[in-house]
């Protein structure tokens, strides 16, 4: 697999997890064991994961090379 391959299989990854953390309800948190933490700071551990994928999936594929 190659290097770029795999930072869009990661991003894509870290996107889902992160939207799955940030919308799901804090009842299926606390079903699945991460019932230590508040929703809030799921959904803030959620959209920090979004955020982060979105900025590798737009680096790797070069969408910023076209403002400069």
């Amino acid at each position: 697999m190659k290097a770029k391959e795999f930072l869009d299989v990661s991003g894509t990854t870290l996107l889902f997890i992160g939207f799955f953390l940030a919308f799901l309800p804090h009842v299926f948190h606390a079903r699945i064991g991460l019932s230590e933490q508040t929703h809030l700071k799921h959904v803030i551990t959620g959209i920090t994961l979004a955020l982060i994928a979105l900025a590798i999936l737009i680096w790797n594929n070069k969408a910023l090379k076209t403002f400069k």
